[in-house]
């Protein structure tokens, strides 16, 4: 809904008056005495003095296993560091190192909190030197939602709630899907879950989608016996409307690698539909009470499926029985993109950890007004409240990231632990998103990125035949808008090595051997290898996106993997002020250290068996 000025200043004060004051802020906090994340790490850091060190801790904690870093290596199991490095940064496709920028603005918060916590401490006469700065907490995850606001164009309806990751955001639109199989309407209570793009999705996707866990560190921190594929919230087995999940996953290529049809995709993804629901349970009823479909928009390989079209065509012949997901993880959206999604009725997830340069990971998940009142008004029921009081969704996520707009579901989630890696990780996120689309008019962002997008693509063609492009068809060529403009910026290729025998000159490589480039392409390679310090290119780290297993479910021939260069927020920011031929300069030295991994691969190739 559009507001004018005097309208949205009226709106903003009453939220302002009600998130701040109403909600608790300089008020209403619980003396609490035990000591949270930040007192740990405080303490942890020389009481403080280290900011930095303290900083880099919590980015890493309130998540799964995917935000620690390996002591041995200083990096993620995606091969980037959680703090700023030298180096070429070609990763945001699969994961980041934060910025020098957007690290500086997370000290000065942490800062600010630290700050809150000592003065804390000293009125209610702590022996601890910190006490848990509650209501400042609160203040700037209300302030990141209100940042989140802007950047998407959202409205003072929409829904915004955070979460540790982009695959814990699935957990949300899972529950409203089982909520809305719950009535009694003559169908059964079971909800059928379409995963579009399958193996070009987050791994832990389709069991989240499936209300299941798929990590095996919580981000709550509780030691807890949660093994993937368990449920995260339902009711015992036996209830009669315990409800199940089944899932379909699609691939978006054949078995040869081959990109399907925008028409091929859509076709698999109507005839899922059209299947799971005129399946009948042994009641004699039609199985599932739902079907959420995922619309992936940006795989790894920076391809949609199914297209919007297709999500549009289902709503209208199933109605609710179809609940339409937007996969946006990637971040690499249009101005406009969120809103015409939200007011089509579809839940959006996006995350400020890829495209947008924050480190791994931040969520988020929106709701339209509409489908925030029908959740809300689904949770409120007696079998709904008893069901979520017992469940795991604690361990995921606390009240404070979930909007003050679902109060239901709010008063069913814990206050505490409060997390700090969320409200930490979205910071870093947001100044790189901030900067994106405030300094850099969209049609120069538009620009730029194509014109990085022909140069790579070029420098990759003359790399000789250890390297090959990709060849998917271009659907948006001649195309102008900013999606896809950002989704062509993922440089997806083949990759050969030299095995050091005649006739394993230029051998086609597997998936593992894939990975440990990646991390050969991010380390120093003279610290294991001296006789290389005298080769520029060896000596400098270059993160790159994890590869990617084209024919994901079929028995993988090698050589249907593919790693991947990418183009960032912060990058395209960057050209914009220094130019795309300097930025390119980086991108060939990055592949001139990819030929050279690649030709000495019989030096490299016995310490995969270490990895």
């Amino acid at each position: 809904m559009a507001l004018n000025v005097e309208d949205y200043s009226q709106e903003y004060q009453r939220r302002v008056a009600r998130d701040f004051y109403y909600k608790g802020w300089r008020g209403a906090s619980d003396d609490v005495t035990e000591a949270d994340q930040l007192q740990v790490v405080l303490k942890a850091t020389s009481n403080g003095r280290d900011l930095r060190a303290a900083l880099q801790k919590l980015l890493e904690s309130g998540g799964d296993e995917r935000s620690l870093t390996d002591p041995k290596t200083g990096l993620t199991k995606y091969h980037t560091p959680s703090s700023p490095c030298a180096g070429i940064h070609r990763s945001c496709c699969t994961s980041n190192a934060p910025s020098e920028g957007s690290f500086c603005r997370g000290v000065d918060t942490l800062r600010q909190l630290a700050m809150e916590a000592k003065n804390m401490s000293r009125q209610r006469n702590h022996d601890m030197i910190y006490s848990s700065p509650e209501d400042l907490f609160r203040k700037l995850l209300c302030d990141i939602r209100e940042r989140l606001r802007a950047v998407f164009g959202l409205s003072f309806e929409d829904i915004i709630n955070l979460f540790p990751s982009g695959t814990d955001a699935e957990l949300l639109p899972a529950l409203l899907a089982f909520l809305r199989a719950l009535p009694k309407n003559g169908r059964g209570h079971d909800v059928f879950s379409v995963v579009t793009a399958a193996g070009e999705v987050g791994s832990g996707t389709m069991l989240a989608a499936m209300g299941q866990h798929f990590a095996k560190r919580l981000p709550s921190g509780r030691p807890g016996s949660c093994g993937n594929g368990e449920r995260v919230f339902g009711f015992a087995e036996g209830n009669p409307d315990a409800g199940a999940f089944s899932s379909a996953t699609l691939a978006m290529r054949d078995e040869s690698g081959r990109l399907l049809s925008e028409q091929e995709r859509d076709r698999n993804v109507e005839e899922a539909v059209r299947q799971a629901l005129a399946v009948f349970g042994e009641d004699g009823k039609p199985k599932y009470g739902c079907v959420v479909v995922h619309m992936v928009v940006g795989s790894k390989t920076g391809q949609c499926m199914p297209s919007a079209d297709c999500l549009d065509r289902l709503v209208a012949e199933y109605g609710k029985l179809v609940l339409p997901v937007v996969d946006a993880c990637q971040g690499r959206l249009g101005e406009g993109d969120v809103r015409e999604n939200l007011d089509k009725g579809r839940v959006v997830l996006c995350t400020g950890s890829k495209f947008f340069g924050g480190p791994p990971f931040s969520g988020v998940c929106l709701f339209s007004e509409g489908l925030a009142q029908e959740f809300e008004q689904l949770v409120g029921s007696s079998e709904a409240t008893i069901m979520l009081a017992q469940s795991k969704l604690k361990e995921y996520i606390v009240a404070s990231l979930m909007s003050d707009d679902l109060p239901n579901l709010r008063s069913l989630l814990p206050q505490r632990p409060l997390n700090y890696g969320v409200l930490m990780r979205w910071t870093l996120a947001l100044h790189n998103m901030e900067t994106y689309l405030s300094d850099v008019p969209q049609e120069e962002r538009v620009q730029v990125m194509r014109e990085w997008s022909r140069g790579v693509r070029s420098i990759v063609a003359g790399a000789g035949p250890m390297v090959a492009m990709l060849q998917d068809p271009d659907d948006s060529e001649g195309c102008q808008d900013e999606r896809s403009a950002a989704l062509g910026t993922i440089i997806s290729f083949h990759c050969r090595c030299n095995r050091g025998v005649p006739d394993k000159s230029a051998d086609v490589m597997t998936i593992d051997e894939l990975r440990h480039v990646q991390f050969l392409m991010a380390s120093d390679l003279s610290e294991q290898h001296p006789h290389l310090s005298l080769m520029g290119p060896a000596t400098t780290r270059c993160f790159m996106g994890q590869p990617v297993d084209l024919c994901s479910g079929a028995n993988i021939a090698p050589g249907m993997h593919v790693l991947r260069v990418a183009a960032s927020a912060p990058l395209v920011v960057r050209m914009w002020n220094e130019g795309v031929e300097r930025v390119l300069e980086e991108d060939r030295a990055v592949f001139e250290k990819l030929r050279l991994v690649l030709g000495n691969w019989y030096m490299f190739q016995k310490a995969i068996s270490n990895i």
